[in-house]
């Protein structure tokens, strides 16, 4: 196949996060293919936990910010903005009787006073919230490209999100060109909600392999079971699940065990609370938000990583946790939960294990046979360093992203089943 020059806009609520590392790998990975990137970015992301490769790559110095801050959104456009209120090109942009929320809320001024150029190849939105946005952006002739929203999970999940874009969405299945979910499940509930399956493509979010060094043992000087979690701090995460689940292990077992949680987040507090009245802050240490190298060596030290993700009561549900993929790259055995695409990352004792949603006292009968030597984990390691290593690794992903856009370029209907 012959390559072509090909220019890609990002378009992303907010840039960069250090819970969406799985959009900077792809934004680098991309480039790394030579492919011309630009963002665009709704509000400016957390630039105090940087990922390296912002830097690196110089990815803030691609991306342009429709609102500086997080609070007063609004006033913060409004000064952006400036003197450009009065051009006549940007009024007739303020028009929400014609434009709706994109120009009530000042996005499509913005972006036709910030944006580089107009017309892209393609134009990708992760998260179909994003793609919704985007694609109001591109019916008022602010911006040009092939649209393809990436699905994750919240975004078709969350009962709020399924009301307010539930119109939002059956356009945005119509007017794009493709449609990524990183999942079997989300495509299913991609065709569910009404989406065509021949624009669907199912893209995973896969890891860098070759960036983690993979340990095939738990040899320790000092014999302590370490039990880690990275994760944000919300209901969907099921840490609370995870806490209790200390405690009941905490009074089944004799041998000794540590549990590090990794990551900041609204529960944050609540977490704390619930560990200081089980009594355990002998056993748990919260280490708040890490750099991508402090993860990394708490990771080092690990035996289990533990995400017992959960739906959480207003919908929201994973797509398929990077963390484990990078816990399982790593020669860490994992430990999860039946929940949305987990199980096609992880069988239940071959690659991992897995117990079922809400159950601390499933997860601690777990981690109690995990513990007490029940398994031959250096098989179920290998497992999992296979598994990642084909299906999950970031450079297939890439490359199937990369070869479907090549394919893709001069057509004005998508190619799915010819592209691999």
């Amino acid at each position: 196949m012959e390559h072509q020059k090909i220019s890609v806009l990002y378009f992303l609520n907010r840039f960069p996060l250090p819970s969406e590392t799985f959009v900077i790998d792809q934004i680098c990975g991309l480039m790394d293919r030579g492919i011309d990137i630009s963002i665009i970015s709704l509000i400016k992301g957390d630039y105090d936990n940087m990922h390296e490769k912002v830097v690196e790559y110089g990815l803030d110095k691609k991306t342009v910010y429709l609102s500086e801050q997080t609070s007063h959104k609004f006033f913060s456009r409004i000064f952006s903005l400036g003197t450009s209120l009065f051009n006549p090109k940007i009024i007739a942009l303020l028009n929400f009787f014609k434009y709706g929320s994109v120009a009530r809320n000042l996005l499509l001024p913005l972006v036709e006073k910030k944006k580089e150029k107009k017309s892209y190849d393609f134009i990708i939105a992760h998260f179909g919230t994003a793609g919704v946005t985007a694609m109001k952006i591109i019916d008022a002739n602010v911006l040009e490209g092939k649209l393809i929203p990436v699905f994750h999970g919240a975004d078709i999940s969350k009962k709020k999100n399924l009301e307010t874009y539930q119109a939002d969405y059956q356009l945005l299945f119509k007017k794009s060109f493709a449609l990524f979910p990183i999942s079997e499940l989300w495509k299913n509930k991609l065709i569910e909600l009404g989406a065509e399956d021949n624009k669907i493509l199912v893209n995973r979010m896969g890891i860098d392999v070759d960036k983690f060094d993979f340990k095939n043992s738990s040899q320790k000087e000092d014999k302590i079971f370490r039990i880690v979690s990275v994760a944000r701090m919300v209901e969907k995460k099921g840490i609370d699940d995870a806490i209790q689940a200390m405690s009941l292990l905490k009074k089944s077992t004799e041998i000794r065990f540590k549990y590090d949680l990794v990551g900041g987040g609204p529960l944050l507090d609540t977490l704390k609370e619930q560990a200081n009245k089980l009594g355990l802050t002998d056993i748990i240490k919260f280490h708040g938000v890490q750099t991508h190298s402090g993860v990394k060596k708490l990771l080092g030290e690990a035996d289990i990583f533990l995400l017992p993700s959960k739906i959480a009561s207003d919908g929201d549900m994973e797509g398929i946790p990077v963390s484990l993929m990078e816990s399982m790259s790593s020669g860490i055995v994992t430990l999860s939960t039946f929940h949305s695409g987990i199980p096609e990352l992880i069988e239940h004792e071959v690659q991992g294990f897995l117990v079922p949603e809400n159950s601390p006292s499933k997860i601690a009968e777990q981690l109690k046979r995990i513990v007490e030597g029940e398994y031959k984990l250096s098989e179920i390691r290998l497992n999992a360093l296979d598994k990642v290593q084909g299906e999950f690794n970031q450079k297939n992903a890439y490359d199937q992203m990369y070869n479907f856009m090549n394919e893709n370029l001069k057509k004005s209907t998508p190619c799915i089943t010819k592209i691999k």
